[in-house]
């Protein structure tokens, strides 16, 4: 066998393993999501009759996780998002339990008029950002703002992301934002930046723009604001923003 073929048959091999490779050290946290229209005049039952099964099956150590929010303003404004979060590849391999289904579909499903296709997002832990610390309660509201990135640019929204990240950390904020990617569902070019807060005044703290140039230099947030435009596709929903609920009673408890 002369080198070359060698060598091809060697570049071959190191494809083949390279993705197991990657899904090996790479343990990512997956969260999958549905959108619910509820029936109309049926939200409060539908939250009751989500939070009991929620609570029989999803509130105890080692039980799958569900969190439920509602979506306040904008097209989609009273649907409700109800998804598995904290979640592993590995973890879609064994599906709920039969009684667990059937008490849904028995119970939860009456007071549901649709749902919408799955989505599943991939958290970003090197984007995100916790000022809070780890013990902290979940937020109350949270601003959802998504963007859908040009193909191409994924590599510029990260390097920007990550200058965000960084006044953050170097002035020690209290804030609290996770960055998400859309892996199947819908365009892969979407991104997600959820910036929890826990009452409507925590959105009059400004200020950042000072914060930013502080950290990055004067002039900054210019050259910022005109890379942001570049990696976005260009139409209305490109950057579209909803403000959504947490709905606690409906949710798996924390953690701790």
């Amino acid at each position: 066998m002369n080198t070359i073929k060698r060598y091809l048959i060697t570049f071959i091999a190191i494809l083949l393993a390279l993705p197991t490779f990657i899904s090996a050290q790479d343990p990512s946290i997956i969260i999958r999501v549905r959108y619910i229209t509820v029936k109309e005049g049926k939200s409060a039952e539908f939250i009751e009759a989500a939070g009991k099964k929620t609570k029989r099956f999803n509130s105890k150590k080692g039980s799958r996780r569900f969190f439920t929010w509602e979506i306040m303003d904008g097209p989609r404004q009273g649907q409700f998002v109800r998804g598995q979060a904290g979640t592993t590849w590995s973890d879609f391999d064994s599906p709920p339990a039969q009684k667990e289904r059937d008490y849904w579909m028995k119970n939860v499903n009456p007071y549901i008029e649709d749902q919408g296709n799955m989505e599943t997002w991939r958290y970003n832990p090197e984007l995100s950002y916790n000022g809070r610390g780890k013990n902290a309660p979940p937020s109350n509201f949270a601003r959802q703002r998504f963007s859908h990135v040009k193909p191409g640019m994924w590599g510029q929204y990260t390097e920007l992301r990550n200058k965000i990240k960084k006044v953050h950390e170097v002035k020690k904020t209290d804030a609290f934002f996770n960055v998400y990617s859309l892996v199947s569902g819908g365009s892969r070019g979407m991104r997600l930046n959820s910036t929890g807060f826990y009452e409507w005044a925590d959105l009059e703290n400004t200020g950042f723009v000072t914060m930013y140039e502080e950290v990055h230099g004067k002039g900054s947030w210019s050259e910022f604001s005109k890379l942001v435009e570049e990696t976005m596709v260009s139409n209305p929903w490109s950057q579209r923003a909803e403000f959504w609920r947490y709905v606690k009673e409906a949710s798996s408890p924390p953690l701790r």
